[in-house]
């Protein structure tokens, strides 16, 4: 081959790789679908998706428990309570739901029937639920300060501490729970045994906001500061830590709270978003964030698929975003009615699920993950092809070339 010929060849495969390159981290225009959309009677506080992305639960200031399927948005059934509800989330393929009310009841529901297995009253609003895959277990947390901790049967048992529980997660097996509580400028991050309701350890921190756990339990990401809600100066903190201590693993610093976070299945990807307007990602073997990205309004809530490659927010300026995250990619943007107030998405990422303050429940099919595959591959393999084609060309050429000097 010719020493021009070369230049050709490195220059042109230097140009197919650059395209690849480009197409990996730029999905199809088209990247969702709106499944359906619900108008409830009032502001919807919360909504959750079930891991397999078949049901979906919401609840908000009209009083209502709703349970939905992924093909309609005519409710499966609607419970009527006495009070506006204020937390729900559901089992891994949506059988078990539990619900909360603000004048601190918790309701546990099954999937077919929508009067409530059973019923515990605690003594104020409970802000904050968790669920095991299997729904056998369940994690309440209260402004009354107690965190609660039930059975398919009920409560089991009950922990009292100063401030209310803001924030609580459980492991997929139920044998770790990991939840906050906060007041004013303080807050605690305490792990427990489901066997017991003497905390493993607990971590004095700023007020907490968000905390996750891995699947397994080893690992622990909460997201506290202060700012906004209180005076100046402010300041925000990422924590992570292994369940077998209470000193982090790591910690990142910011300028003001940290509002959610979240972290991956196998605990190797967290994912967090702050009071200033920014998205942060992290893999769990560094406090450097991977990368950060500047959203245009306040982030109220944020939701992960389980291998970490999803990322949802909703931000108060009527906007749902659709993050990939490995490389990092805007998915798609969707403006709502209102103010967002919550999101979730399934274990795959396949259903995003989000509700605002004019009442509406809006889900989304997240196609995009399906459409960058698709014109990867194919806009890949014709990329490999035309330089294949030329390739062949050239070495012709370079045949042609030999016989004529001869």
């Amino acid at each position: 081959m010719t020493r021009l010929n070369k230049k050709k060849f490195r220059s042109l495969l230097l140009f197919s790789i650059l395209m690849l390159s480009i197409i990996l981290i730029v999905p199809s225009g088209n990247c969702y679908e709106m499944v359906w959309n619900f108008k409830a009677g009032d502001w919807i506080r919360e909504v959750a998706i079930s891991d397999d992305g078949t049901t979906i639960a919401a609840v908000g200031y009209d009083q209502k428990v709703y349970l939905f399927n992924n093909k309609v948005n005519n409710p499966i059934w609607a419970y009527q309570s006495n009070r506006s509800l204020s937390a729900v989330t559901l089992s891994l393929n949506g059988d078990s739901i539990i619900a909360a009310s603000t004048n601190g009841n918790i309701l546990f529901f099954i999937k077919d029937n929508p009067i409530p297995q059973w019923s515990y009253k605690t003594g104020a609003t409970v802000r904050t639920l968790a669920i095991t895959p299997d729904g056998s277990h369940m994690v309440a947390g209260s402004n009354d300060n107690r965190l609660y901790f039930f059975d398919r049967n009920g409560l089991v048992w009950s922990y009292y501490t100063g401030d209310s529980f803001v924030s609580v997660v459980i492991s997929s097996n139920g044998e770790l729970i990991a939840a906050a509580s906060s007041s004013g400028d303080h807050g605690k991050l305490y792990l427990f045994n489901k066997s017991s309701s003497t905390p493993l350890w607990n971590f004095g921190i700023r007020y907490v906001f968000s905390v996750a756990i891995s699947s397994d339990g080893e690992y622990i990401v909460c997201g506290s500061g202060l700012g906004n809600y209180w005076e100046i100066p402010s300041e925000g903190e990422i924590a992570v830590f292994h369940k077998s201590s209470s000193t982090p693993l790591w910690t990142y610093d910011a300028s003001i709270y940290f509002k959610s976070v979240a972290i991956s299945s196998n605990g190797q990807l967290i994912a967090a978003s702050s009071a200033d307007n920014k998205f942060y990602f992290f893999e769990r073997q560094s406090s450097t964030p991977k990368w950060i990205h500047n959203l245009q309004y306040f982030p109220e809530d944020l939701a992960m698929s389980h291998d970490g490659k999803f990322v949802v927010i909703g931000l108060k300026s009527y906007t749902i975003l659709s993050f990939g995250t490995s490389p990092k990619s805007l998915m798609w943007e969707i403006m709502s009615q209102s103010e967002i107030e919550s999101v979730d998405i399934s274990s795959d990422g396949g259903y995003v699920v989000a509700s605002d303050h004019s009442g509406n429940v809006y889900l989304i099919a997240n196609t995009g993950m399906n459409s960058v595959i698709l014109i990867t591959s194919i806009t890949g393999i014709v990329i490999i092809l035309i330089t294949t084609g030329v390739v062949i060309m050239l070495k012709r050429k370079r045949k042609f070339d030999v016989k004529v000097e001869k």
